[in-house]
Order: C-alpha cells, then structure tokens, then sequence
C-alpha cells in the first residue's frame, strides 16, 4: 500500500527528531550567563548568611570592609554543550572571568543548565 510506506517515510524525521533533540532549546550564552551569575550570587549570600550566623554582625563588617564580598563576571564564554542524559537539560562548558578583590579569577567549568521556576538554573555539583 503506497500510503502506508509514504505514512512511515513522514514519520521518520520525527522519530529522529525525538532521539536526537531539537538543538533549538539548547541554552544560549546570555542564559546561561545569567544562570551562572544568579548561582553565585545566591552562593555568596549564603556564605554571608553563615557568617553572620556564626559570627555576627562584627564578621560581616570586616568582610564587608575588606571587599572580598564583592566580584563582577567580567567575561562569560559558552564553550561545547550536550543534552544531559539523566536528567533534564543540558550539560555546557564555559569559561568565566571574574574579577574580586585579590585580582582576576579565570576559570573553565562544566555544568548542568535546566528550566527552573525563574528561567534557566545551573547545577555545577
């Protein structure tokens, strides 16, 4: 039966669409930026929050004073990214360039990039 052997030749790029992903969700550079800088921030606001739970006000001020609170990603490079196979999302390298209080940080690293409830989320665990 023709229609059936034409039905089968429509569906293969589907079938192959389905394994292999549709790259247009993979994350972009300025996502996945934001994502990165989001996650640190969050980061450094805990780090601040123990110390002020273990240390109080006057160990904030020193942290505060001294500057070593503060940074500016000042470069952000996506490199290569795979669809995450386990779990949702993507896994991207990409290098970073930080400035902080000591000098430049540069950096390679690998993480997760998945939908979160406020956009793209990072898990660099």
């Amino acid at each position: 039966m023709v229609w059936g052997w034409a039905m089968d030749l429509l569906l293969v790029p589907l079938v192959i669409g389905a394994v292999v992903g549709d790259p247009a969700d993979e994350p972009s550079e300025s996502a996945m930026r934001a994502a990165f800088e989001t996650r640190i921030s969050a980061d450094v606001k805990s780090a601040l929050d123990f110390v002020q739970e273990t240390g109080g006000p006057e160990a904030i001020a020193k942290i505060r004073a001294a500057g070593t609170d503060r940074y500016e990603v000042r470069t952000f490079q996506k490199l290569n990214c795979e669809r995450s196979a386990p779990k949702p999302g993507y896994v991207c390298g990409f290098t970073v360039d930080i400035d902080v209080v000591t000098g430049p940080l540069q950096s390679t690293l690998v993480g997760r990039f998945f939908p979160g409830a406020s956009g793209l989320d990072l898990d660099l665990g």
